[in-house]
């Protein structure tokens, strides 16, 4: 229970730490800073005319933030998730929850793994 309340104490830590773990490079803040997202036509035009995986790669890098806030969101429920079964108060299973933790990470960097897939399915070329 210490170690759990620990966690949310350095959230952005533990999502960094996650983060590496599973081989990827996005870090998390909670001073993000003030700049907005800077979106290019002159990217998206070039992504357009790349084919399909520069296309899908070009809208999940533009809708970036939203992913890796949503996917911090579901490793949040997934920890409280854990914390309400440690406590008795719902039925949730751990392989449940390490899966929530898992697919939360993975949203995260929707970005990476995305156009990677297409790829590796042969859905595009690169």
């Amino acid at each position: 229970m210490i170690f759990v309340g620990a966690t949310l104490l350095s959230f952005p830590q533990f999502l960094n730490m996650g983060n590496q773990t599973l081989g990827f490079d996005t870090s998390a803040s909670l001073s993000g800073g003030d700049a907005p997202a800077a979106v290019s036509i002159d990217t998206l035009t070039s992504a357009i005319t790349g084919g399909p995986v520069k296309v899908f790669s070009a809208i999940l890098r533009m809708f970036r933030f939203y992913f890796m806030s949503y996917g911090a969101l579901i490793v949040y429920f997934a920890i409280i998730r854990q914390v309400g079964r440690a406590k008795g108060t719902n039925n949730s299973s751990t392989g449940l929850n390490i899966i929530m933790l898992v697919g939360g990470f993975l949203v995260m960097n929707a970005d990476v793994i995305g156009p990677k897939l297409l790829v590796e399915l042969n859905l595009g070329s690169s």
